[in-house]
């Protein structure tokens, strides 16, 4: 597996933030819990009831924001509830203990704590709702939607395809609030169809990714400058093996030949993955880091400069688990660099 594995580095640029919560807006939305808009029916887009989308923006200018958005929508109003997670290099979030398994690498086991990025699941309630109203032209596969106040002109359009029968993907074509990329995919299975960390297939699962990183703070790279381009990505979980309690699945695995080589404080060669859950719905958590960076003492776990990232499953229509969309925030509060990617693998 090939994964960008930069060193945590130190504060961000001071940039102009997208739309995001407001002091009123902090509960999550229900379906059915939606406002009289003026909206007209409307069909479902590829077919579908429920998405979940990465998105942000991931450029050279401007603030970087990644998000991860749950979507329903009512076809007989016309009208779309969402629930978001924001991360952003103004508000540097940093990262949250997740939960704890035994780790066992080079025969040595101690205690590992996966870390999720700051908001995604713990401390629980950090996100924020939306309505607004819809349009799906099922001839051009083209979504518009209008967001409601707080977010009353903010407005976003996506192309819509079928993979297969079964699902459907959403591709960000255009908003008028600096969003740069999105994607993600649509079922009509529930919210409370997930996979359990022992259900999630262990497979090769291929994509894409877009990271915006800086090591000082001013100076920003990117994977691709072609606007809205993204970069192919992989996630190999075929070596990896299930903790003993069940809520991880991790792997010591070869350094890719991109992996930066300061910080060590060993010789050890490779990267520890850790692929975590609390095996009670479609959100989970993935870490990296390289295997010399922790102590002797500390090996194999580690808490300090690791890669932490919010992944939600993709379901489709028969409750198969597809793939994964998901986000990196690594950015630390007071931090001069940062690293965030928008990342989205499907089979």
């Amino acid at each position: 597996m090939i994964f960008l594995v930069f060193p945590l580095l130190f504060q961000s640029c001071s940039k102009s933030q997208l739309p995001g919560a407001s002091d009123l807006e902090g509960s999550q939305l229900k379906e059915g819990n939606l406002e009289a808009m003026m909206a007209s029916e409307q069909p479902l887009p590829g077919g579908k009831v429920r998405f979940s989308a990465v998105m942000g923006n991931m450029d050279l200018t401007g603030e970087t924001v990644v998000r991860i958005c749950n979507w329903t929508f009512n076809a007989n109003a016309g009208t779309v509830a969402a629930t978001y997670w924001d991360w952003n290099t103004a508000d540097e979030k940093g990262k949250t203990l997740f939960n704890a398994h035994t780790c066992t690498f080079e025969n040595i086991s101690k205690t590992a704590n996966p870390y999720t990025p700051t908001g995604w699941m713990a401390p629980a309630g950090m996100y924020f709702g939306r309505t607004g109203i819809y349009t799906y032209n099922a001839t051009t596969g083209v979504l518009s939607i209008a967001w409601d106040a707080p977010w009353a002109g903010v407005t976003e359009s996506w192309n819509v395809t079928n993979p297969d029968a079964f699902s459907a993907k959403v591709s960000l074509r255009s908003s008028n609030y600096g969003l740069t990329h999105g994607r993600g995919y649509g079922s009509n299975a529930s919210w409370s169809t997930f996979k359990t960390v022992a259900q999630v297939p262990r497979i090769l699962y291929r994509g894409f990714r877009i990271a915006v990183w800086s090591t000082n703070g001013t100076t920003i790279s990117i994977d691709t400058t072609v606007t809205g381009a993204w970069k192919a990505d992989k996630l190999n979980l075929t070596p990896f093996t299930s903790s003993a309690n069940g809520n991880t699945l991790h792997v010591l695995s070869p350094s890719s030949a991109d992996v930066c080589n300061s910080g060590c404080t060993t010789t050890r060669t490779g990267i520890i993955y850790h692929l975590a859950s609390n095996n009670n719905g479609r959100s989970m958590v993935y870490n990296h880091f390289r295997a010399c960076l922790p102590t002797n003492a500390e090996f194999p776990t580690y808490d300090r400069n690791l890669h932490p990232y919010a992944f939600q499953q993709i379901i489709d229509d028969n409750g198969d688990m597809r793939g994964f969309i998901g986000i990196e925030q690594q950015d630390q509060p007071g931090s001069v660099g940062y690293q965030y990617q928008l990342k989205e693998y499907f089979q």
